[in-house]
């Protein structure tokens, strides 16, 4: 702890740290412990020397996995037997024993494992007081740096109320810029109002003005139309008279064409007719000159014969001389000979006579051979100059064929040169006469090409002429205008009209007389029908009468009467059928009046029908005229109205000139609300900026208070912090005791498991003891290891040592003829010996039934029959061929009958047993130091 005004502390306290690691020191416990239990190991025997005799003698040997070596440790169990039983051992005492060292093991475990518990409470507790002491010190570091940072807060908030003075200044000038901008909006909308006025005054001025200006416009307007007209008719009639004249001359060119057509044509014949004659001179000259050609080569032929005959001739004209001069050669020698036969006749031997006949003889031989030599030569020259001569003929004959070919080739020349000539003439006229054609087709294009411009041009002077009329007839229409041209029109179709009606107005008098004549007649007849009615009428009553009167006095007039009644009954009814007929008569008389009096009607109304169409056509007419009249004199008036136009003119001028005013107005308007937007946005932005340095100024006073705050609290921190400490230094040293603790109990555990393997080989060695001779022990098909502990066929026993990474050693031991039993301890990581289990890495040498585990060790030989042979067989290595590597040691022991259980203590072992015992401890010590090493943060 210390002081709240200790400020060197707590700037250390309070500096930046670099973090360095190392390893804690050991403590206190853990040395002493390792200290222990070396020195137990290592003093074992001098411990032992007056009670144990101990002779050690060790093989090491590597065994593959599964295999099964034919060699087997051979041990004299019946001298084991018999140091058992003098030393006072049995089954039932080794066994009392083991149960005694496995509750010892038992509760040497629950001892670990409560130990292992305390170390795991008591680190959650010591994390936990690391945290909370961690925070004190955040907060301690909070306030002092707080502290640190007030006076620079301070100043903060000065400048902060500065700049809110400032900014609470220019809101103020802001607000008077706004202020002189809305009066200087306000003074343009004015002037702008005051232009408008204006504006609107002039553009009725104008509007009042247009309707006659634009009436004095299309006054112009169609007036000129009228003038394009008159000009399209000009050019049309002017391109009609270039049209016809240039079809004449394109129809003289055409001729004029036709004939050069006909003139190259000839020509072009000429030249034809003219070539294959130069065709077919040339052909004559190639045939003459091939027969040159082939009468030279035969004249070469000829004369090569010839040469080479003559050379033959000479050749045998040679061998002839040839032959000649041998055959002479040989008559001079023989008359040589016989010259020397005639002169050595007497002075010569017989055998040289002899022997110049014979050569004389010989020589005549060869002689002979030489005339036949020169018969066969002349011969020979004979058929060569035969042959020579007959070459020599050939030879002339082919030189004069040559020379008649030449002639004939040179005529043939001439011939060829003729028609070359002709050739040239007549490929000349074409050529003129080509071009004299090509001459007069350009002409006749030219003049075709200027037809088409002018009946092109003729044409769109045509449309011209229509889309004008339209365009004349449409600015008439629209503006209601007419010319003279209308008015004449207007007035023809009144004279028109009238005609119709002066025409129309005699039928329609003589239909009417002919129809007031026909009423009378029709009058008439329909009086005489109604006389012949009242006559039927009243015949037909009196006949009633007399035809009643019968009836009536049938029973009381006199027959006579009655007779006379009859007669004049037939007389009635003579007379009634006389008025029937009359009536008829009548009635069909007043029938075909009447008709003849609709048909009189019926052209009395078709004409006056055709005069009232006529008059309604003459009113119109009439009408028209007078609008047309009307239209006219409108059109002539605005026509002559120019100053209309001048003053419309200058009314839109002086309007244009008010616009202007009044753009400059409007954009005085613009650029002072502009200017107006922009101090109101100024002063916003003068107002945000204040109410942002109003922010600041709050935000920093805060923080400022909120510091003075914190920075008042470093006493209360470094209160918490001191006390965090305290109780981190607490939980700590309960984590260091809970660590010594659960080392020390892991030492006894280690004893204890060491004292529980020690009974096991001491029970193995007695349940296994066999009744064989002093050769030694024999394995059977299950196998028996050499401390006496069966193997079936589908397992292995071993006792084996395995150290993790925290220095705790387990021991286990498997017994079981059925597979692997085992216990033993292993260690987590924080040097907790936890479980009952052998080490992964401890497989059986061997798997496979009927194949022992023991090792190739040899027993141990000694001359003394009361001393015991304990071979422990520990696996301390494992290869990565899965080979095992088993160091037997053979101990004996001569433990005193009277003291046997200490004759048996791990520590009475032999020196060879100690010091691998030693070896290990120190091996574990070492892990189990790094194991409980931890990184340590230290503070620079």
């Amino acid at each position: 702890m210390f002081s709240k005004n200790n400020k060197k502390m707590i700037a250390e306290r309070s500096a930046e740290r670099t973090l360095k690691y190392g390893l804690v020191k050991l403590n206190v416990g853990l040395a002493s412990v390792l200290l222990a239990t070396g020195l137990t190991f290592a003093g074992g025997q001098a411990a032992s020397a007056d009670t144990v005799t101990t002779s050690t003698e060790a093989q090491t040997t590597e065994v593959a996995p599964g295999q099964n070596d034919a060699t087997t440790e051979t041990t004299n169990k019946a001298d084991a037997t018999t140091q058992t039983e003098n030393q006072g051992l049995t089954k039932e005492s080794a066994t009392e024993s083991l149960k005694d060292a496995k509750a010892t093991q038992d509760k040497a475990q629950g001892e670990v494992t409560e130990a292992t518990k305390n170390v795991e409470d008591a680190t959650t507790v010591r994390n936990d007081a690391k945290d909370v002491e961690a925070s004190a010190q955040k907060d301690l570091d909070a306030s002092l740096q707080a502290k640190k940072d007030i006076p620079a807060a301070t100043d903060k908030v000065k400048e902060d109320s500065a700049a809110l003075d400032n900014a609470r200044d220019d809101v103020d000038k802001a607000q008077d810029n706004t202020e002189v901008a809305r009066e200087a909006e306000n003074t343009a909308v004015v002037n702008e109002n005051a232009a408008q006025e204006k504006v609107n005054a002039q553009q009725k001025t104008v509007d009042d003005l247009k309707p006659a200006a634009d009436q004095a416009t299309a006054a112009q307007n169609t007036a000129k139309a009228a003038d394009d007209i008159v000009s399209d008719q000009a050019a049309i009639q002017k391109d009609t008279e270039d049209e016809a004249n240039l079809q004449q001359v394109v129809k003289e060119a055409q001729t004029t064409v036709n004939n050069l057509i006909e003139t190259a044509r000839q020509a072009a014949e000429t030249e034809t007719q003219a070539v294959d004659a130069l065709k077919k001179a040339k052909e004559a000259e190639a045939s003459a000159q091939a027969n040159v050609d082939a009468t030279r080569t035969a004249l070469k032929d000829a004369t090569a014969q010839a040469d080479k005959d003559k050379a033959a001739l000479e050749e045998a004209q040679k061998a002839g001389d040839a032959a000649r001069a041998t055959v002479k050669g040989w008559e001079d020698k023989i008359a040589q000979w016989q010259q020397f036969l005639v002169d050595e006749k007497d002075t010569s031997s017989s055998e040289h006579l002899n022997n110049l006949k014979k050569g004389i003889a010989a020589m005549k031989v060869r002689l002979g051979q030489a005339q036949d030599a020169v018969a066969e030569a002349q011969k020979a020259i004979d058929s060569a100059l035969d042959v020579y001569g007959a070459s020599r003929a050939k030879q002339t004959k082919a030189e004069e064929t040559l020379t008649k070919a030449n002639a004939a080739l040179a005529v043939a020349k001439m011939s060829t040169a003729a028609a070359q000539t002709k050739e040239k003439a007549a490929a000349k006229s074409n050529a003129e006469a080509q071009a004299a054609l090509e001459a007069g087709k350009a002409a006749l294009e030219k003049s075709q090409a200027e037809l088409a411009n002018v009946q092109d041009k003729l044409a769109a002077d045509k449309d011209k002429l229509v889309a004008d009329q339209a365009k004349y007839n449409d600015l008439k229409s629209q503006n209601n205008f007419a010319d003279d041209e209308d008015v004449a029109a207007a007035q023809a179709a009144v004279d028109e009209a009238q005609t119709a009606v002066d025409k129309v107005q005699p039928n329609v008098d003589k239909a009417n007389h002919a129809v007031h004549a026909q009423e009378k007649v029709v009058k008439a007849a329909q009086a005489a029908v109604d006389e012949a009615q009242a006559n039927l009428d009243a015949v037909s009553e009196k006949l009633a009468q007399w035809k009643q009167a019968l009836v009536d006095e049938k029973d009381t007039a006199t027959s006579y009467h009655l007779d006379n009644l009859k007669k004049g009954i037939k007389a009635l009814t003579i007379r009634q059928g006389q008025a029937q007929d009359a009536l008829k008569a009548a009635q069909e008389n007043l029938a075909n009046e009447q008709a003849k009096l609709a048909k009189f009607q019926a052209v009395q109304a078709k004409n006056q029908a055709a005069l009232d169409s006529a008059n309604e056509a003459l009113t119109n007419a009439k009408n028209t005229l007078a609008d047309t009249e009307k239209k006219n004199v409108d059109f002539k008036d605005a026509l002559a109205n120019t100053q209309a136009i001048k003053d419309y003119e200058a009314a839109s001028t002086t309007l244009a000139e008010y616009q202007k005013e009044l753009a400059s107005a409007q954009e005085a308007v613009a650029k002072a609300e502009a200017a107006f937007n922009e101090a109101q946005q100024k002063e916003d932005a003068a107002k945000a900026a204040y109410e942002t340095a109003k922010e600041t100024y709050l935000t920093d006073k805060a923080k400022l208070q909120d510091l003075e705050a914190l920075a008042a609290k470093e006493d209360e921190y470094v209160v918490a912090f001191e006390q965090a400490s305290d109780k981190l230094n607490e939980a700590q040293a309960a984590l260091d005791e809970a660590q010594k603790a659960l080392q020390d109990k892991n030492a006894s555990l280690s004893v204890a498991n060491g004292e529980v393997k020690y009974w096991e080989g001491v029970l193995a060695a007695l349940e296994s003891k066999p009744a064989t001779s002093d050769e030694g022990t024999q394995t059977d098909g299950t196998g028996t290891s050499d401390e006496g502990t069966q193997t079936d066929g589908t397992g292995t026993s071993g006792e084996g040592t395995q150290t993790d990474g925290t220095g705790t050693s387990g021991e286990s031991t498997q017994t079981d003829g059925t597979g692997t039993s085992g216990e033993g301890t292993q260690t987590d990581g924080t040097g907790t010996s936890t479980g009952e289990d052998v080490d992964n890495n401890e497989k059986p040498s061997t798997n496979e039934p009927g194949k022992d585990a023991k090792g190739n060790e040899e027993p141990s030989k000694t001359a003394d029959e009361d001393k015991v042979v304990v071979n422990d067989v520990k696996k301390v290595a494992t290869t990565p061929e899965k080979k095992v590597e088993v160091k037997a040691i053979a101990k004996k022991a001569e433990a005193p009958k009277a003291d046997a259980k200490a004759a048996t203590l791990p520590q009475m072992g032999e020196k060879d047993n100690n010091e691998a015992a030693v070896v290990g401890l120190g091996l574990a010590g070492v892990a189990g130091a790094l194991g409980l090493g931890v990184l340590n943060k230290k503070r620079s």
